[in-house]
């Protein structure tokens, strides 16, 4: 009863906190703040949600996420949009970020690169896209090497920070590029063919938010960059929400989720069965249980289940003879016959006889 109890309070203890759990990240992910800036995943002005559904609305058009690396896709001929990148991740190719774009791109997809810079942060220095620092164990080191964004694909960053016009980041080269926007003397978006496909560079992102999206700004520049294809694929892998080499999606890959089931039923069975008793006791059986208090008790409760009371003397004399045979003599044995044979309407007054007989001395 106690163990019993003891299951119940846990259970409604962990049921308490399992719905508390739940309530809170529902509220978390409805919010979308659970979730980086410009994730299609995000419902408020930073997320590209809206857009998200606005384009998978569309007859004829597969919207998709993405949580693999560029290299893991496993089609081609897709738009792939890869927004809110820092812009010196792309300029000094970090995590060989270029490489793996213009990779993607020859296989026949259009690489949508969009770049964001933080206002928030610290203030994007035009020497820091001209010169990288690296630190060092005894402090920071300047490198000589130039970009690679400009030695890979000849485009030249040029921040704008300082003089607020309103594009905090722009292209100041675009050898071989196409132009796709620009703003007055600054240029915003290129265009360059890679392979089979071709690659997008933009300096903002913002053109892909839900605020801009509600408010229609920059509509057709999002159109023309998102180029012919008919699948869009919005990658969430760079914003780090990727998928893990987790126990659950092995399970899926080498389709275990039935022995999994199998196993949970399994453990469920085995909590139950110690929690209470299997199958369910009865009275009766209790208290066959508990009426056992010495041998000769347990011994009595045996016989009963097992041997009629007509047949308690005989079972007895037979069993003593089984092992006694040669300790009384013929007459005696005869003698017993006689009342095994009286005895069963009577059997304990005949077993007593008997004892009485065996036990007797002298002559009968």
């Amino acid at each position: 009863m106690r163990s019993s109890r003891y299951l119940a309070l846990a259970v409604v203890v962990a049921a308490a906190f399992g719905w508390g759990a739940i309530r809170l990240f529902n509220r978390q992910f409805a919010s979308g703040e659970v979730y980086p800036d410009f994730s299609s995943l995000r419902t408020d002005r930073m997320g590209t949600k809206l857009l998200y559904d606005s384009l998978r609305s569309l007859p004829g058009v597969a919207v998709e996420r993405n949580f693999v690396p560029l290299e893991l896709l496993p089609q081609d001929g897709a738009t792939l949009l890869l927004l809110g990148i820092p812009p010196l991740k792309v300029n000094w190719n970090d995590g060989l970020l270029l490489r793996s774009v213009e990779a993607t791109a020859m296989r026949g997809n259009r690489v949508v690169l969009a770049m964001h810079y933080d206002p928030e942060g610290s203030p994007l220095t035009q020497q820091q896209l001209e010169v990288r620092e690296e630190p060092t164990p005894t402090g920071v080191k300047k490198s000589s090497a130039p970009p690679e964004l400009k030695t890979r694909w000849g485009v030249t960053l040029q921040s704008n920070v300082a003089t607020a016009n309103g594009h905090p980041l722009s292209f100041r080269e675009a050898t071989g590029w196409k132009v796709l926007e620009n703003d007055d003397t600054e240029i915003l978006t290129i265009e360059r063919p890679f392979g089979k496909g071709s690659v997008v560079l933009m300096a903002e992102s913002a053109a892909f938010t839900n605020a801009a999206t509600v408010n229609l700004d920059g509509v057709e520049n999002v159109t023309e960059v998102l180029g012919p294809y008919r699948r869009i694929v919005f990658d969430e892998q760079h914003l780090g929400i990727a998928e893990s080499g987790s126990i659950v999606g092995m399970a899926r890959q080498f389709r275990l989720m039935g022995l999994a089931l199998g196993l949970a039923i399994c453990a469920a069975l085995f909590i139950w069965r110690n929690a209470s008793s299997f199958p369910p006791r009865t009275a009766r059986a209790a208290a066959d249980r508990f009426s056992g208090r010495t041998s000769h008790a347990g011994l009595l409760t045996l016989l009963k289940r097992h041997i009629p009371p007509a047949e308690l003397a005989a079972v007895c004399w037979r069993e003593w003879l089984a092992t006694s045979r040669g300790q009384a003599k013929p007459e005696v044995r005869e003698r017993a016959e006689t009342i095994v044979a009286t005895a069963a309407a009577r059997p304990v007054e005949a077993t007593r006889e008997i004892q009485a007989l065996l036990h007797a001395k002298g002559r009968l």
